[in-house]
């Protein structure tokens, strides 16, 4: 991934569109299970929101916009206040992870829709905000599944020793500076070429 690679203005649009989707659903997911699995007794209510603007970083749009890759802003959870305990965590990972990549086979549904049903210069919009959101989820799911404080699958960390929950929340911006170099010298590998295949129709 090249900087600025096919950078125009329908482009980042299409990216804005396309995060904000990602965000929205999987943090959506995300709140839910949490909902659903709290504790009656626990301090604090963690409610569950499909907003994207609830869920969106800034430095992560940005990533997006660039690379086609983003995360969610962190969310604290203490696995004390779940039900299932630690396994809770576990649970919300793997049901972010395959929210997130059930957009990809999802909007493909829609490309016909897109392709016939609608005006050409239309149609060619909403064409390129699937094919951006389609992209930034295949893009941003493995990126997220690392176990790494500040991304979902931070969580695995928190639900494997919870007590080191002040030190894991303290590494928090340190990850995302290290995760914005990663991606701006083009370390992070093009995960989405290769779940292209399994997911999308050719």
């Amino acid at each position: 991934m090249s900087l600025l690679n096919d950078l125009t203005l329908q482009a980042i649009f299409s990216r804005i569109f396309g995060t904000l989707i990602f965000v929205a659903i999987s943090g959506g997911v995300l709140t839910l299970c949490a909902q659903l699995m709290r504790r009656p007794d626990a301090e604090y209510e963690f409610s569950f929101s499909a907003n994207p603007l609830t869920h969106l970083s800034m430095p992560a749009l940005a990533m997006a916009i660039l690379f086609r890759t983003t995360w969610m802003r962190y969310r604290d959870l203490d696995p004390k206040t779940l039900r299932p305990g630690s396994w809770g965590l576990v649970v919300m990972v793997i049901a972010t992870a395959l929210a997130g990549l059930a957009i990809v086979p999802l909007l493909d549904l829609l490309r016909p829709l897109a392709a016939d049903g609608l005006p050409r210069t239309l149609g060619y919009a909403a064409l390129q905000l699937i094919q951006a959101t389609q992209q930034i989820a295949l893009a941003s799911v493995p990126l997220n599944l690392l176990p790494l404080p500040g991304l979902t699958g931070g969580l695995l960390l928190l639900a494997a020793w919870p007590e080191r929950r002040r030190q894991f929340n303290r590494a928090v911006p340190a990850v995302y500076a290290v995760l914005i170099i990663v991606l701006v010298l083009g370390w992070w590998p093009d995960f989405g070429a290769i779940l292209a295949p399994w997911l999308m129709r050719s």
